[in-house]
């Protein structure tokens, strides 16, 4: 038996007889074991700070102690529960600091992805924050001049519109370009909110660059601008017509804006595999190496001082990078200062 266990036996008046085992335990100790109210069972004590597992049997039977023989009346094995208990212990030590550590690290994590899931909000919330502030201000100056124009009328109410056909004329500019704007502005709102849906069919994207070409080629002419063409026939692919219309607009009006008299567009349209290649290049004002990134926000102007007195709104390049990516597509610039840009559209023919 191992030696944890130790067997006591008792007589009928609670005297211990004897024990065996128990190497152990301090024979002071036995006596607080027995219990003579107990008839038989199992059941924990603690003696000494130590814990015990003791059972009783109770039986009379003979016994030899020494060298006569006497009559017993209870028999109890103990066993210390020391071992287990300190097992115990250190197992409950080890669960606790394992949850401390573990509920540590829940925290820091969760702090952590908490914090990253907040940055695309943050970032959000700013760049709303920034387009309603650009957006009131683009609003603002139509609506001044309207204003202003209209107060100017009303100081002269004698005066034949003849007259005042100048003061009619900015206000009319003033609101085709208010007009403008807000439908780019609402343009924009319905592809953040995914309300915009395309109207995707086959058609013919090639007819699609000649159409808007033929009608910039008399505008290029008007402004002593050379506009060269390179088209492929039968280029066939899956999209919105309308979309991509809009899109080859919004190059070529930034393209011939920004042109010079003098200068040259060039625009090509092929395939490269499975995909439509459509270049718009310019011998423009190009635009400084680090406001290239800048160039599809919303609002940007390329030459702010010019811009005052060039139409446009700052929306058309975002409107058009919407396109080119509803389409599944990639849209690419390269400029430099004083030289040129370039923009280089390509759609998947399949979508």
């Amino acid at each position: 038996m191992e030696r944890r266990y130790v067997l006591l036996v008792w007589d009928g008046g609670g005297r211990l007889l004897g024990s065996a085992f128990g190497e152990r335990m301090d024979p002071d100790d036995f006596e607080q074991f027995h219990q003579p109210e107990v008839v038989a069972g199992i059941d924990t004590r603690t003696v000494n700070e130590h814990v015990f597992r003791v059972q009783t049997v109770t039986i009379p039977k003979r016994v030899i102690v020494g060298d006569r023989m006497v009559m017993s009346q209870q028999f109890q094995v103990i066993y210390n529960l020391a071992p287990e208990q300190n097992m115990l212990n250190s197992l409950l030590y080890v669960v606790l600091i394992g949850n401390v550590i573990s509920i540590l690290i829940a925290i820091v994590v969760g702090w952590f992805l908490a914090k990253r899931a907040l940055v695309p909000i943050q970032v959000s919330w700013e760049k709303q924050q920034q387009f309603i502030a650009d957006a009131s201000h683009e609003l603002r100056t139509p609506l001044t001049a309207i204003l202003v124009n209209l107060e100017r009328l009303f100081r002269h109410p004698d005066q034949t519109i003849e007259q005042e056909s100048e003061k009619i004329m900015i206000g009319m500019q003033e609101a085709k370009r208010l007009s403008h704007l807000v439908s780019d502005l609402l343009t924009l709102a319905r592809s953040d909110s995914n309300e915009l849906q395309i109207m995707k069919k086959r058609f013919n994207v090639n007819e699609v660059v000649q159409t808007c070409t033929q009608v910039f080629s008399q505008m290029a002419i008007a402004k002593e601008v050379r506009l060269e063409t390179e088209i492929e026939e039968s280029l066939d692919m899956m999209g919105d017509e309308e979309r991509i219309h809009q899109m080859m607009v919004i190059l070529l009006d930034n393209a011939l804006k920004y042109t010079n008299p003098g200068g040259s567009i060039f625009v090509s349209c092929k395939r490269e595999g499975q995909r439509v290649a459509i270049m718009v290049k310019d011998t423009g004002i190009g635009i400084p190496k680090d406001e290239i990134p800048l160039v599809f926000d919303r609002f940007y102007r390329v030459d702010k001082m010019r811009s005052k007195s060039t139409e446009g709104t700052g929306l058309g390049l975002s409107i058009a990078k919407w396109i080119v990516e509803v389409h599944q597509g990639k849209i690419q610039v390269s400029s430099e200062e004083g030289i040129g840009t370039s923009f280089l559209v390509t759609l998947p023919m399949k979508v």
